[in-house]
């Protein structure tokens, strides 16, 4: 509660004095209203006692009626002598910083500065009150209003509208903003600049740093380098012999499922070994699984009698990029079917073709929803083994022009069921102990022991350097993996139900909204918070947002379009601060 010194002359505004006094000690009560203080008692020091009474208070009314400034005696005008009392009040007032309200009675009206001693001066440049009698009570509510800071009924009216307008301006532009940048994502136009694709990077780069990706054991990798190649000479089919052998080492070995990472497409002397060693396999309980890179017709191009001696042929399409993420496509459909169907992976529908990785990761039925456009792979034990929608395959071009040809099965029109990869780290698919070599199972000093690699997937291909070589992101770098590492990564995602997915339109709204709300709240939410406080909570929101959006990426696979998402955010922050501004406009001016 305030507490109020009231300054006047007896001779000029007693009357209004006390009844000014009345009023403000029933609001304030009278503990916290001061007057009189011209009446001292003999001997006390004035000087003395006005500077404590005035330094009790929180603020001085000076009461001014229309003799205030040229009441005098003998001496000359009372407010040019030493000794006067006001002159005193409002000086001491001025020295001490308090706050100085001019209220003017009886049609008085402000003096000039040149007409008030120096160190009263200041008077004139104080907003002044004034009191009449023919609305006595609207002018002391003014006052009241005044000594309490509260903006005047205009100053309120002008505050009132203007929160609305601001609220339904808040309300408007956090929808607006949503659908703005909903349809800026649908048009996917920050990724022209590569911006949503870069801030999705950092996202999975760093989900990846501190969750690296745990990998069955189950998936072990065979893989033929420079050391092959000089004893055997360049892969071709004179090494179909050499595969025959390898085919039967690891039946002996008990692996489940063998899967070439590699294509056959011209006849060899040895093809008939190799088309042997597959039938032995599959008698044996292994399942086989050769690529298949393109079509000859209709038909997969691949050499006489291999695609009865295998369980399946595998699409070897890998390595494309999606931003951060490495895809690979699980399906591929080239003919549209009426309604859903289905087919198994030992006598596929025509047109219809599953990756090498989703094969030996135990693809056993793949059925395919035309109307809804969907896809859904079931496993050999019966379960769902991915299930997503089919897109339309897009054509990449070289720097040249022409169509690439890096996955030939592969066409316009074509449909195709991508999957974002997981990748683990280099180093594990390195490792000894899931990483064998050629020559360690096929080479002069092979040896494998029975059982050795009892339940396992393997899978074989080229580790050679520069051959089958894809440039990949993992983690906060660039990397080049082997194809066969990336079918590995394939199988590890498939098996233990890894999917990486953005979000849908919906849930994409829903965020966008919220982190418009958000934008505009923290704006205009304690307006008087000083600015570098408000930017660092912004800050702060901001890295939240991105915590929250690595560990649901971690948690869950989901990848929010965290770009739109945070440019809807600094929108309406920036939007709402502008009109918070010219809202203060209208307001300091109703308040004058």
């Amino acid at each position: 509660m305030p507490r109020i010194f009231i300054s006047y002359r007896r001779e000029d505004s007693i009357a209004y004095a006390g009844r000014l006094h009345d009023h403000l000690s029933q609001h304030f009560g009278a503990e916290n209203v001061f007057m009189d203080i011209g009446q001292i008692a003999p001997g006390d020091d004035f000087v003395q006692v006005l500077d404590a009474r005035i330094r009790e208070t929180d603020l001085v009314i000076a009461l001014i009626g229309a003799k205030w400034l040229h009441l005098g005696n003998e001496q000359g005008r009372r407010l040019d002598q030493a000794d006067d009392f006001v002159r005193y009040e409002l000086a001491a007032a001025f020295a001490q910083g308090k706050r100085v309200i001019p209220v003017l009675v009886g049609g008085a009206s402000m003096p000039d500065v040149r007409q008030l001693p120096p160190d009263i001066g200041r008077l004139a440049r104080c907003q002044a009150q004034t009191v009449d009698d023919t609305r006595f009570e609207y002018d002391l509510d003014s006052l009241i209003r005044s000594i309490e800071r509260r903006p005047s009924l205009l100053g309120q009216f002008a505050q009132l509208s203007n929160d609305e307008r601001l609220r339904k301006w808040r309300q408007g532009s956090t929808v607006g903003i949503a659908v703005l940048m909903l349809a800026l994502a649908w048009l996917q136009l920050l990724d022209l600049f590569a911006i949503d694709a870069r801030v999705a990077s950092y996202t999975m780069a760093l989900g990846d740093v501190i969750s690296p990706v745990p990998v069955d054991d189950r998936i072990v990798i065979v893989s033929f380098d420079e050391k092959s190649e000089a004893r055997l000479g360049s892969p071709g089919a004179a090494w179909r012999g050499e595969h025959a052998r390898l085919v039967d080492r690891l039946v002996d070995a008990g692996a489940k499922v063998i899967a070439f990472d590699q294509f056959f497409e011209n006849p060899g002397a040895a093809d008939g070994a190799l088309v042997a060693a597959f039938d032995r396999a599959r008698q044996r309980g292994s399942k086989v699984f050769v690529g298949l890179r393109q079509l000859r017709g209709d038909q997969p191009d691949v050499v006489a009698g291999l695609r009865d001696a295998v369980d399946a042929l595998g699409v070897l399409c890998i390595g494309g990029r999606s931003g951060y993420s490495s895809t690979v496509p699980l399906a591929v459909v080239k003919t549209a079917g009426q309604g859903a169907t289905q087919s198994s992976v030992a006598a596929p529908a025509e047109g219809r073709f599953i990756a090498l990785g989703m094969l030996a990761a135990g693809a056993e039925t793949l059925a395919v929803d035309p109307a809804r456009r969907q896809l859904t792979v079931v496993s050999d034990r019966g379960q769902t083994l991915w299930q997503g929608p089919l897109q339309p395959i897009k054509t990449q071009f070289e720097a040249s022009g022409g169509a690439s040809n890096d996955c030939p099965l592969l066409a316009a029109g074509d449909q195709a069921a991508e999957q974002m990869l997981r990748l683990a780290s280099a180093a594990t698919w390195r490792d000894a102990k899931r990483r064998y070599d050629y020559e360690q199972l096929v080479g002069p000093l092979a040896a494998a022991k029975p059982g050795q690699l009892a339940g396992k997937i393997v899978l074989i291909g080229d580790a050679r350097p520069g051959r089958d070589e894809f440039r990949v992101l993992y983690g906060l770098r660039p990397e080049l993996r082997h194809g066969v590492e990336l079918h590995a990564d394939v199988v590890n995602n498939l098996i233990q139900g890894i999917q990486v997915r953005r979000l849908g339109p919906a849930a994409q709204f829903v965020l966008l909204l919220l982190l418009a709300a958000a934008g505009g709240w923290l704006r205009i939410v304690r307006p008087a918070t000083p600015p570098l406080a408000r930017r660092l909570f912004a800050l702060g929101v901001v890295l939240a947002y991105l915590a929250l959006t690595v560990a649901i990426y971690v948690s869950h696979g989901l990848l929010f379009n965290t770009a739109y998402q945070l440019v809807a955010f600094v929108l309406a922050y920036c939007l709402l601060g502008l009109l918070v501004q010219r809202r203060a406009l209208p307001e300091e001016s109703a308040q004058r």
